[in-house]
């Protein structure tokens, strides 16, 4: 690790003038959506960490996780009017906003590894870049994509798709439409409150992240059963990096190329958040008070083509939709899933 961030410095260095002293320190604060000792709030704290190191000390990034400041969902407005500098927050919250965020989250999304995730998110980047400058606020991409699809976490048995109907699951953006389609009761709750609303029962089931993430919230304290995948989306951008324009604008040039090279070493480590998943699963499987199901494959099959339906329906509402919608179903056939892009009116 210590070898990578020598050669990102000296690559920022030759890239800037090395012979050219920092501007005048910076100070700023992130927030994420990430909970405290979590793999992805270590990510974000990596990127700070990077930005201070290619600087020399001279920018330093404060990287808060969800909550400490201030809670989850009023982030998107304090960094648009600059009470936080920067954010890597998962861009579903924000359907409130505007329903352009809704297509953050694509139900029945057959997208599953890093490198596929990864590619999707490139080519929308200039429809989120659009979609976020209508708010005062700068995209830069993706800082981290989702490296699997989710699970459903949950204290009564769900082994059909028949056994969501009636339950009460935490979900959010999208996910919570699709979950109602399916026949489920909906609610909002960002991720330091999952824990004790399955423990007290006042939730049926909750999806979240992955397997590391979820075992460091404790959640398998207070769980009994895991769908494996669950379906409210595929492989997708988890950590957006998005700032106040007034902040970036203002920043030298060298300090916007170091925030693009700190966010380029954590695209690397979100990529190897899939080892921690793997080791997290196994873990998980041992479990005695646990039981880990899939649904049969016709239950998937369902499954998946109500939540590409929904996408569908959505896209098909505006101008921006049908944009967003010729890039996803294009990137689906280009990758392979050809009767997915079929489904959502792809031809050739």
């Amino acid at each position: 690790m210590k070898k990578t961030l020598a050669v990102l410095l000296t690559i920022a260095l030759l890239c800037t003038g090395a012979s050219a002293a920092f501007a005048a320190k910076v100070n700023w604060r992130l927030v994420t959506h990430a909970s405290p000792g979590t793999e992805q709030q270590r990510i974000a704290e990596v990127f700070c960490e990077t930005v201070k190191t290619l600087s020399g000390g001279e920018f330093v990034i404060e990287p808060y996780a969800a909550g400490v400041l201030f809670p989850v969902f009023e982030s998107f407005d304090f960094l648009a009017n600059g009470v936080i500098d920067a954010s890597m927050v998962y861009s579903a919250y924000w359907t409130g906003k505007d329903p352009g965020f809704t297509l953050t989250t694509l139900p029945g999304c057959p997208l599953s590894t890093y490198a596929e995730g990864a590619y999707l998110v490139e080519q929308l980047f200039p429809y989120f870049e659009k979609l976020y400058a209508k708010y005062g606020i700068t995209y830069l991409g993706h800082a981290m994509v989702s490296p699997i699809n989710e699970q459903l976490i949950s204290v009564v048995p769900i082994d059909t798709l028949e056994d969501i109907k009636g339950k009460k699951i935490r979900t959010s953006g999208f996910g919570a439409r699709y979950y109602s389609a399916l026949g489920a009761t909906t609610v909002s709750l960002s991720g330091p409150e999952i824990y004790t609303a399955l423990q007290t029962k006042n939730l049926d089931a909750a999806e979240w992240t992955f397997w590391d993430e979820n075992m460091r919230m404790g959640l398998h304290e207070v769980a009994n059963y895991v769908l494996d995948p669950a379906f409210q989306n595929g492989t997708c951008e988890y950590f957006p990096l998005v700032v106040n324009p007034d902040k970036w604008n203002a920043l030298p040039q060298n300090y916007k190329d170091i925030i693009m090279a700190a966010r380029d070493r954590i695209r690397y480590l979100s990529a190897m958040v899939y080892v921690h998943e793997i080791k997290s699963r196994e873990k998980w499987k041992t479990m005695p008070n646990l039981k880990i199901v899939g649904w049969s494959p016709e239950d998937q099959q369902k499954a998946r083509a109500i939540g590409q339906q929904l996408v569908l329906d959505e896209c098909n509402k505006t101008p921006e939709g049908k944009e967003y919608l010729e890039i996803y179903r294009k990137t689906l056939w280009e990758l392979g899933h050809k009767e997915e892009a079929k489904n959502l009116g792809y031809t050739e």
